[in-house]
């Protein structure tokens, strides 16, 4: 039998619903829905630190692509380095995945890539280039638009100091 637990009216209630998180469908998909704060200024730095390492990484996952004449063999099914070659990539992947989580402070990589390695040629860029363009834009518009909300703020309380 549960218990109620008493109700006290020297509680204040405040709501922080304004710094929550934004929720952004993808392609239409009410299946794939991530959440960012557009308004976070730590992307930046988190940006810096691990988009160099989404290069780096890329740039293993190229150079451990089998070479063409791996097809032409009769044993590449059951070849072991072609096995030691996807688990390298699969782990490239993994760790990419990570990276593009890490940089906007959500699971995002799995919803906005749900197919394919996130190391994938999309267009003339890799795909995770892609969605950290494309998501990146989120956060310019909120900022820009943050900053704007700002100023005004500001200027109405020292534009009497400062001359209009």
């Amino acid at each position: 039998m549960a218990t109620k637990k008493p109700v006290t009216n020297d509680v204040v209630d405040i709501s922080l619903s304004a710094i929550r998180k934004k929720r952004i469908r993808i392609d239409g998909d009410d299946n794939r829905i991530i959440e960012l704060n557009t308004s976070d200024l730590n992307i930046l730095s988190r940006l810096k630190e691990a988009y160099p390492k989404l290069v780096s990484f890329t740039q293993e996952a190229v150079n451990k692509w089998p070479d063409t004449n791996i097809a032409d063999r009769d044993d590449i099914y059951d070849s072991p380095e072609l096995n030691d070659v996807i688990n390298i990539l699969q782990d490239i992947d993994k760790k990419m995945r990570d990276l593009i989580d890490y940089i906007f402070d959500s699971k995002v990589a799995d919803i906005c890539a749900p197919f394919g390695s996130i190391y994938d040629p999309v267009n003339g860029e890799f795909r995770f280039e892609h969605i950290i363009n494309t998501l990146s834009n989120l956060y310019e518009t909120d900022l820009s638009s943050e900053m704007q909300k700002m100023s005004t703020r500001i200027n109405k309380h020292t534009s009497k100091y400062t001359g209009k």
